[in-house]
């Protein structure tokens, strides 16, 4: 007894058999990406956290960099070298009891014509300021030269109304001073604030009234 012979699949059957396979294949993809973590779109929360702090410490170096660039020169800090001095009416000065007002420390000598020419600014400086905290003490660093009697003669003739001081080789020696006249500020809380070396008649009094009144406002 002969079997039957199986009747082949049709055309048709085998395309939709295939299109089964194809639809079953695509909801299982869809299925497994269904149970796969989303994955959050644009920046993630610490890195925007990273790049705003990153920002945030940019800034400050950049305004800590423009305050200290603005900064004036004290801010280097240098105390004057503190000194106790007699002046040339015989009475003692003492740098240390000035704290709290501006002082214009000016070294100079008799024999010096810069310091001569230095001297009507220096009073006028005196007279503008003559209600303020503004101190000027004249030391002189030649005393073997400068006598008393022309130390005294030198302020008749020129008129000076503050303290001329007799000076002494380690009050040089501590200023470092090398040429005269030189002229240093010193600020309320007893810092040299800038030093002036020589007088130039052009720039130097413009530079220090202006000095002068940034240290009387601070």
């Amino acid at each position: 007894m002969t079997g039957k012979k199986k009747k082949g699949e049709s055309w048709k059957e085998k395309r939709r058999r295939a299109a089964i396979k194809h639809q079953k294949a695509l909801e299982a993809e869809q299925l497994r990406r269904e149970k796969e973590p989303k994955k959050r779109k644009g920046w993630s929360q610490s890195r925007v956290l990273g790049i705003g702090f990153l920002v945030l410490v940019i800034l400050v170096i950049g305004v800590y960099a423009a305050w200290q660039s603005a900064q004036p020169p004290s801010n280097n800090r240098q105390l004057a070298p503190l000194f106790t001095l007699t002046d040339i009416d015989g009475n003692t000065v003492a740098l240390e009891n000035l704290t709290g007002k501006v002082v214009i420390l000016n070294f100079f000598d008799t024999h010096c014509p810069p310091c001569v020419a230095e001297v009507p600014y220096l009073k006028e400086f005196d007279e503008q300021h003559s209600n303020a905290n503004l101190v000027i003490l004249s030391i002189d660093v030649d005393p073997y030269y400068d006598t008393v009697e022309l130390l005294r003669q030198f302020r008749d003739n020129n008129q000076i109304t503050w303290s001329i001081l007799v000076g002494t080789t380690s009050v040089a020696d501590d200023y470092s001073i090398s040429a005269t006249p030189t002229t240093l500020l010193v600020d309320r809380q007893g810092f040299i604030y800038k030093t002036h070396i020589g007088w130039d008649v052009n720039s130097s009094p413009s530079e220090l009234s202006t000095e002068i009144e940034y240290l009387l406002s601070s």
